[in-house]
């Protein structure tokens, strides 16, 4: 914001075109992954994401920054798929949501690695330029090891078996349930997403705390995602229940949400910190629909169908962090400073009340589903 001098809509336009570019590339990464295999197309994308962070990182104006992050987007929108196509492959579906939750976790851990290591960065001077050329260059790293690694398997086809054509018809693409799934999974992240997102700035701007603390306050959260989608996953698989699980999971977050819109009304940082915390720990209790797409699909087509919820997913996340950045600006900053606007209270108030009423819909939908199948 203050080296482009742009609005929290242009930040937020930042953010969503990583997910929007993501969100498109599903299908075309499901169907490749189900023809060539998940490591042959990660081992062709990565690199296309190291330098695309680089120029990132040497971008000069405000437009080859969008660019340039659309070009990650490019890259990176296979290795979630790939990783689930590899795992649904190699374990039995009665464990899958252990597998899965295990996997997701993980993957939020680097998220949390990704906030707090950048914002001590800031924190120290260093600047978002340099921060990046480290990504670059901590992606080049673990793709050498993912390729030396991948090159030494030689039983691939034990794990990954040569591509065979299945035949389906398109409108079991969008059945009710699994229309339902797309909306609220989309829903749920681009709720996760837009929180994230805009938090730091909240304790920046409401409360005055610095950068490199509001970030590691921040990344709590995300930690909370981090531990919960294992343990949802073990519980999901100790259960049974994998919808019953994740319609509660809602439930329960759109309840706390209500909470900390309450918290954010008092100015209580704590307040709003902690229900923010328990509310994403709630909430990753979604991350097992891979599960649940295994359990009621099979695995013909697999990468495919989880690739399109997954577009779905990062519609959402695309979609929530522009129209948070959007509902701040129609209030006025009250003030600028070296070009960023500083919002009150108030503008984050009705931001975050976005995730809770588009929540809340989506938890009625799933509770009336539930009740009409049973």
């Amino acid at each position: 914001m203050r080296e482009f001098g742009v609005s929290a809509a242009n930040v937020g336009l930042l953010t969503s075109s990583y997910f929007i570019i993501y969100g498109l590339l599903q299908p075309l990464y499901g169907a490749a992954i189900d023809r060539y295999g998940s490591n042959k197309v990660v081992l062709f994308t990565m690199p296309i994401h190291i330098l695309a962070c680089y120029l990132f990182a040497t971008s000069t104006t405000f437009h080859s920054l969008i660019l340039s992050r659309i070009g990650i987007a490019v890259a990176i929108a296979s290795v979630f798929i790939a990783g689930l196509k590899a795992t649904a492959l190699a374990f039995k579906s009665t464990t899958y949501g252990k597998v899965v939750g295990i996997y997701t976790g993980w993957g939020y851990a680097a998220s949390l690695l990704g906030m707090v290591i950048p914002s001590i960065m800031l924190g120290q001077g260093l600047g978002w330029r340099y921060t990046f050329f480290s990504v670059a260059l901590a992606s080049l790293v673990f793709y050498s090891f993912f390729a030396f690694f991948t090159a030494k398997h030689t039983n691939r086809h034990a794990i990954e078996p040569p591509f065979t054509q299945y035949k389906f018809r398109l409108r079991t693409l969008f059945t009710s349930d699994l229309l339902l799934i797309y909306v609220s999974t989309a829903v749920a992240y681009g709720t996760y997403v837009g929180l994230v997102s805009w938090i730091p700035k909240y304790l920046y701007d409401v409360f005055s705390l610095t950068r490199d603390v509001s970030g590691i306050v921040a990344a709590v959260p995300v930690a909370m995602m981090a531990i919960g989608s294992p343990l949802m996953g073990l519980l999901a698989d100790r259960t049974r229940a994998y919808n019953s699980l994740y319609k509660y999971s809602h439930l329960i977050t759109t309840i706390l949400l209500a909470a900390l819109l309450y918290s954010i009304m008092k100015c209580d940082v704590a307040l709003s910190m902690l229900f923010f915390s328990c509310s994403v720990l709630s909430l990753s209790g979604f991350t097992i629909w891979p599960a649940i797409i295994r359990k009621e699909r099979g695995e013909k087509n697999l990468a495919l169908l989880l690739s399109l919820v997954n577009t779905f997913v990062f519609f959402g996340a695309f979609a929530y962090p522009a129209a948070m950045g959007i509902i701040m600006d129609l209030s006025t900053p009250k003030m600028i400073i070296a070009g960023e606007r500083i919002y009150d209270v108030e503008a984050y108030f009705w931001a975050f009340a976005l995730c809770f009423f588009t929540l809340a819909f989506s938890t009625i939908l799933l509770f009336m589903r539930m009740r009409t199948r049973a």
